[in-house]
């Protein structure tokens, strides 16, 4: 898809997502030990912005967390991704101009009954809204967008410096210190 194409489907897959119904499952927070399995979204435009989340992933597998990586790639590089966990990449081709996605592995992930789900993104993907929007997961944590606050459960605000590092770092804290 020519990159120029990809913010007129995002815009226009937004609108369409007005129409959806979100999802009825029972949205909560659990305390940072019982929760086991963790879903990650994070958009990339490069293979350095798959490498930001790195450490997260690390703590979490080091705590016996089960997680599982979306990367939805902007623009198509000939940059191979070479990260220490495993992910499913999806690029805006996947996407018809309704926003819907046929690839099994996005609708796995959206039926997945996560504890938490980081939407680790600073830019609105209407795809990632879409999931969001259609989420098993209990609770769904975000970067704080104005108007956007009825698809998350906790929202992080975001720091100066704006990386995705960053915003990893301050959601995994934040979930982390939820005590029993």
């Amino acid at each position: 898809m020519n990159h120029l194409l990809y913010p007129i489907k995002n815009y226009l897959v937004s609108r369409k997502n007005r129409s959806i119904r979100p999802s009825t499952s029972k949205h909560s927070t659990l305390p940072y030990k019982e929760a086991k399995h963790f879903g990650i979204l994070l958009l990339i435009e490069n293979a350095k912005d798959a490498e930001q989340i790195t450490p997260i992933i690390k703590k979490l597998q080091k705590d016996n967390k089960k997680v599982e990586v979306m990367l939805f790639q902007t623009k198509k590089t000939n940059e191979n991704l070479v990260v220490p966990y495993h992910f499913f990449l999806v690029h805006p081709e996947q996407m018809d101009w309704s926003g819907n996605m046929e690839v099994v592995a996005v609708q796995k992930f959206i039926s997945t009954d996560f504890d938490y789900l980081f939407c680790v993104s600073n830019q609105h993907v209407a795809l990632f809204e879409r999931i969001l929007l259609l989420s098993q997961a209990k609770c769904r944590v975000g970067a704080h967008i104005v108007g956007k606050e009825f698809l998350y459960e906790w929202m992080i605000f975001r720091e100066e410096k704006n990386t995705l590092a960053s915003l990893a770092k301050n959601m995994f804290s934040s979930v982390s210190t939820i005590q029993g």
